[in-house]
């Protein structure tokens, strides 16, 4: 019962923190330690923004912020930030602007569950899944690199913290035909001119910092 009341609690400490930008979660975090117990202590805070991809056309940005109050775990949240050059100034785009039809949406929630169920390891995973439906609301924080669209999910939305960031890549080649072809990211391909950071192995390893009680 206490592990049941405990996967609940984590759930919804990532769900109400994640629409949170981090000026906000650090107003707060420090609120949280002003009404804590010497025992919760020692607290820690911390945020990395990181360019995922830089060209003249697309940047392409990584944010994640991780904190440690008085709950058994950290919890974090993770932002993604694209823009576009349009008209000669960089705007911001989002899922919306890339998959504009239910048709197109509808492809890429599916496309998701699908691949999120092939990960034994995942909410979505073994003979006794916690979850068989993936919600189009999950599915908001993304990123790009030069060949792909790269979905990043809550932490605890489609599995544990601890195991994130869940992310799936797209390639564009596998969008074509199913993303609206006049987006502002597919009138740029292919980049010839670019730099990218999306090196996946090193990512995991860079959000891997541990809270100093664990």
């Amino acid at each position: 019962m206490k592990l049941m009341l405990y996967v609940l609690l984590m759930t919804l400490v990532g769900c109400n923190n994640d629409t949170q930008d981090p000026s906000t979660t650090k107003t707060d975090f420090i609120n949280t330690i002003f009404n804590s117990e010497i025992d919760d202590s020692p607290f820690s805070m911390s945020y990395s923004l990181r360019t995922v991809l830089f060209s003249k056309e697309i940047i392409s940005l990584f944010g994640h912020t991780n904190v440690y109050t008085h709950l058994p775990h950290s919890w974090g949240h993770y932002e993604g930030k694209t823009y576009c050059k349009i008209n000669g100034k960089f705007k911001e785009i989002s899922l919306n602007d890339i998959f504009t039809t239910s048709e197109q949406k509808e492809f890429l929630r599916s496309y998701c569950e699908n691949d999120l169920k092939k990960r034994s390891y995942w909410y979505f995973g073994g003979d006794e899944p916690i979850l068989t439906h993936l919600d189009a609301d999950a599915i908001h924080t993304f990123v790009v690199d030069e060949k792909s669209l790269i979905i990043v999910f809550s932490p605890y939305s489609v599995g544990n913290y601890v195991d994130g960031p869940h992310i799936i890549q797209i390639p564009y080649e596998e969008l074509k035909d199913h993303w609206n072809q006049k987006n502002p990211i597919a009138l740029s391909l292919p980049l010839t001119d670019f730099t990218s950071s999306w090196d996946l192995e090193n990512f995991y390893y860079l959000l891997s910092e541990k809270p100093l009680n664990e």
